[in-house]
């Protein structure tokens, strides 16, 4: 038989679970409260925008739209896209591989993503594209896609977010019109800890930033330390370095396919050709 008290501590047990999942607070990144709902119909509807040179493509740059989705998509907010859209070859960098290879990298990366796509007016324009106009563009297609009431967010790392404290580098005026018209989610990633440092540090975005630029920056916290650097990649893939499981498998082939970064001067010993000897 059961004791009255054992029944009094199911009870309790019971309700401590029943209001736990009767609590409403959405998800909060501060205290990691998780959304009581996870059916609740969506409360605004958005696309994403990613912009860069993509060279190579690696799995940062597709984990950071994966962790946009689910920042937004936790708060009941619906991400029906993200566009991926390569610089043109005006861009400058050096060490840009053409726009053709680039897109043809992205495009066989995200080949079995259905959410994500590649857009290539950026990549086409005979200049260099200053990013609001590219924001621009894509805010006049995706209204005739989905309607006016779809927003359009533009996506980037931390240290694009930083530089736009660059007059050398952005317009203010520019800054001013994509953080008022379109917002900016900014992906922060957790930085390895030197020795004897403590902990992994994550930096402070909206630092020195105008009043109005803050009010208009999401600050979403990659959860793991990544440090997936496409300098390196290139640097590592010169010198016969294997960069599986940093880049996707099918970009890798585009890769080899083409000799892209200098891939074709060496070669990783573990794709040496050998004969097997008779037994």
């Amino acid at each position: 038989m059961t004791s009255t008290k054992s029944e009094k501590t199911l009870d309790e047990a019971e309700q401590a679970v029943q209001a736990r999942q009767d609590d409403n607070d959405p998800f909060n990144q501060q205290s990691n409260q998780i959304l009581s709902d996870p059916f609740s119909p969506p409360t605004k509807r958005l696309v994403l925008l990613l912009s860069g040179s993509f060279n190579p493509v690696t799995i940062a740059h597709l984990r950071m739209l994966e962790l946009a989705r689910d920042y937004y998509h936790i708060q009941s907010i619906q991400v029906l896209e993200g566009i991926i859209s390569p610089v043109s070859d005006f861009y400058g960098k050096p060490g840009l591989v053409k726009v053709n290879y680039r897109i043809e990298m992205v495009e066989a990366a995200i080949r079995n993503n259905h959410w994500l796509r590649v857009d290539t007016w950026e990549a086409e324009q005979t200049t260099w594209t200053r990013t609001k106009k590219v924001l621009d563009h894509h805010y006049e297609d995706i209204k005739k896609r989905y309607g006016e009431n779809t927003e359009l967010r533009l996506l980037s790392g931390a240290d694009v977010a930083r530089s736009m404290l660059n007059p050398k580098i952005w317009l203010p005026k520019d800054i001013d019109d994509i953080m008022t018209n379109y917002g900016l989610a900014c992906i922060t990633r957790l930085s390895a800890p030197e020795s004897g440092q403590g902990g992994a540090t994550v930096p402070d975005v909206k630092e020195g930033m105008p009043d109005l630029w803050k009010q208009h920056i999401e600050v979403i916290q990659d959860w793991v330390v990544n440090d997936i650097s496409a300098t390196n990649i290139r640097n590592k893939l010169e010198k016969g370095f294997s960069v599986k499981y940093i880049v996707p498998d099918a970009t890798i082939e585009v890769i080899r396919k083409y000799g892209l970064y200098n891939s074709n001067k060496s070669i990783c010993l573990s794709e040496w050709p050998y004969e097997k000897k008779q037994t």
